[in-house]
């Protein structure tokens, strides 16, 4: 089986450091095939804590690689990525780790990819002991890239930055204790096995990343995309990271968020950025980068929280959103007439509309509810999502194969608008139910103002 030269890619996998308690003993060189086949490791001499100038190899908060381990956190960092992003079917591309003695606690991760006959294979050096950030990363860089290049030709794919990030932390903080293997510490002939308590509750990735941001503003998209180098492995490192998680978590939170970012990893080989990759993707939800911009400005607005001396009134609120839910119209009852502008509901503009004409005025409608969401009485909060949950439903269902085009006399189109309709219908009764009713003082001044 030969390479094809110029199908040879090589990344430098960044140092980041967190600390997780490890312990570090002298292994053999050994060969290990995970259960599945698909991660072979080989592991070489490994250094002693003694052979060390700084003795590092002995620090706890490093990992210690042994093949036999190292096959099992392989099988278990892909078990926890397939719980985030869904099952991606059969893998198609082998995984050799060579570990090798690290010299420093710096020492670099490289990755090669390589294109072969039958397909791509992947190879990594890894320092032995290593941080077990970057054990992580490592893994979950090669895993993204092999479902990438799955269809992939000549040109492997660029997994951005963000990503592998955002992924890898939310499994190192949903997971670490179980994919972090350690081999025991010896102590002459018997093994001293350190007991861990896993906390196997389960809270949603944004949670925790708004938590571990603190009082700290999530980056921007730009600043997403291009990282500095001070947070790559400087101060900045964290909340890049936290940045990095919060916007992969608030991308799985659309509906269809799983089979979304399933697609970006398959059109990435055919893309010259991620940026376009993901515009493909997220049609339903994202047309224009700018969209993506304006959408990761709410979300960040929401880390930050609401401002309570911004907020609206509940009889504002109740205002504001029934303006919000309906769509001026300009209308001609004869050709000679000028147009006139009246209000209609948005429940009729789903309904009788071409999707194609729609779908740009329902975009605008969830843009207008995410900034109000920020403004309005805490009663009205549910209420607000729950309008911003059905459309955004609305258009990823009429945005899948066979509900766009025009098809509008589908049945199965028909259905999604009907339903929709009537959900929309449903919820503004709701909103009449729950308007607000004028206080005394006010129907006194209301009487007191002289009627024409």
């Amino acid at each position: 089986m030969s390479a094809i030269p110029r199908a040879i890619a090589i990344l430098s996998l960044m140092a980041l450091a967190i600390p997780v308690q490890a312990q570090f003993s002298p292994v053999n060189s050994a060969l290990a095939r995970s259960v599945s086949g698909q991660f072979i490791v080989h592991g070489g001499r490994t250094v002693t804590a003694r052979a060390t100038p700084g003795g590092f190899a002995g620090d706890g908060k490093l990992l210690q690689l042994e093949p036999s381990f190292v096959v099992v956190s392989c099988e278990r960092i892909k078990q926890a990525l397939t719980e985030q992003l869904g099952d991606s079917g059969l893998w198609r591309g082998k995984i050799y780790i060579a570990m090798q003695p690290a010299q420093t606690t710096g020492d670099e991760i490289t990755l090669i990819c390589e294109r072969f006959r039958d397909g791509w294979n992947y190879r990594l050096n890894m320092p032995n002991p290593v941080e077990p950030v970057r054990f992580v990363r490592a893994l979950v860089q090669v895993l993204l890239l092999e479902q990438a290049n799955r269809a992939a030709a000549a040109r492997s794919a660029e997994i951005p930055l963000w990503l592998t990030e955002g992924l890898t932390q939310q499994i190192l903080t949903a997971h670490g204790q179980q994919v972090l293997l350690a081999p025991p510490q010896r102590q002459g002939n018997r093994l001293s096995v350190q007991p861990s308590v896993v906390d196997t509750r389960r809270e949603e990735a944004a949670t925790i990343a708004r938590r571990g941001l603190g009082e700290r503003e999530p980056l921007s998209l730009e600043e997403l995309s291009w990282p500095k180098e001070d947070q790559h492995g400087g101060p900045d490192a964290e909340v890049y990271r936290l940045s990095a998680q919060l916007f992969v978590a608030e991308l799985l939170r659309f509906k269809d968020g799983r089979a979304c970012l399933g697609r970006m990893l398959t059109d990435l080989p055919g893309c010259y950025n991620w940026q376009t990759a993901l515009l493909r993707a997220f049609r339903p939800h994202f047309e224009r980068q700018l969209d993506v911009e304006k959408w990761w400005t709410l979300q960040v607005a929401h880390a930050s929280g609401r401002d309570p001396g911004a907020l609206w009134s509940p009889a504002e609120s109740w205002a504001r959103l029934g303006e919000i839910l309906q769509v001026p119209v300009e209308v001609r009852r004869q050709k000679a007439d000028l147009p006139t502008t009246i209000l209609m509901p948005l429940a009729t503009v789903i309904r009788d509309w071409d999707f194609a004409k729609q779908t740009p005025v329902v975009r605008t409608k969830l843009t207008e509810l995410d900034l109000a969401r920020q403004r309005v009485a805490e009663e009205f909060l549910p209420l607000v999502d729950d309008y911003r949950h059905l459309l955004a439903n609305y258009l990823a269902q009429r945005g899948q194969v066979g509900l766009t085009g025009g098809k509008v006399n589908s049945p199965t189109a028909r259905s999604v608008m009907r339903e929709t309709s009537k959900k929309m219908e449903a919820l503004d009764q709701r909103r009449e139910q729950v308007r607000p009713t004028p206080s005394a003082a006010t129907a006194k001044a209301d009487q007191a103002v002289p009627r024409p």
